[in-house]
């Protein structure tokens, strides 16, 4: 459980969880520059809006690297550094409305105006944007999820039909922020107590 101040010395259910969001909105947008939060407890600011439902298929990420053998004249392997990074996230966001457009579209691309919604679908659609999940895992442990810069760098296609969800699949970047990290993990521990 929770919070117990102790640490685990085999194999234990209570670290083994699924993952679901946090019922009412776990998925949250800001601009970039807005003060992210450094635990899984902090309140979001009115800075973040909330993204609404993302589909049954739900968030995946991935983390995709690259390394160069170095081999010395013997054919022997000395070193293998990483030569490049990169993580990203698929998923599919299930509301129609102009905060998750903009994501996908670009922020200039979509106004709400008048009871209209109106997308412009050019090659103008980048944008950047700070990402927060708030998720629960087994027992209602907490885990926040933040991403600092969350940048759309694929759209997949859109079926319109009866029983389909209309929505397309989006995978973003995760790009380094200024501490050279792409994401930042909260999760409650089962080990120590808080705070």
């Amino acid at each position: 459980m929770a919070g117990t101040n102790k640490e685990y010395t085999a194999n234990s259910t209570d670290n083994v969880s699924s993952t679901k969001g946090v019922r009412g909105g776990y998925i949250f947008v800001a601009p970039v520059g807005t003060k992210l939060p450094t635990d899984f407890k902090t309140a979001l600011g009115p800075e973040f809006k909330v993204l609404g439902f993302i589909s049954a298929d739900g968030y995946a990420e991935s983390v995709e690297s690259d390394s160069e053998d170095m081999v010395d004249m013997n054919g022997d392997l000395m070193d293998s550094p990483q030569t490049s990074r990169v993580e990203t996230a698929t998923l599919t966001l299930a509301e129609i409305k102009a905060t998750t457009l903009k994501l996908m579209y670009g922020d200039e691309n979509v106004t709400d105006k008048a009871g209209v919604i109106t997308v412009k679908h050019n090659g103008n659609s980048g944008g950047t944007w700070a990402i927060v999940l708030d998720l629960l895992l087994k027992n209602d442990r907490k885990w926040r999820k933040v991403v600092p810069l969350f940048q759309c760098s694929e759209l997949g296609d859109m079926t319109l039909a009866v029983g389909e969800l209309a929505a397309r699949e989006l995978t973003a970047k995760y790009l380094t922020d200024e501490s050279g990290n792409t994401c930042y993990d909260y999760i409650q521990s089962t080990e120590t107590n808080a705070a």
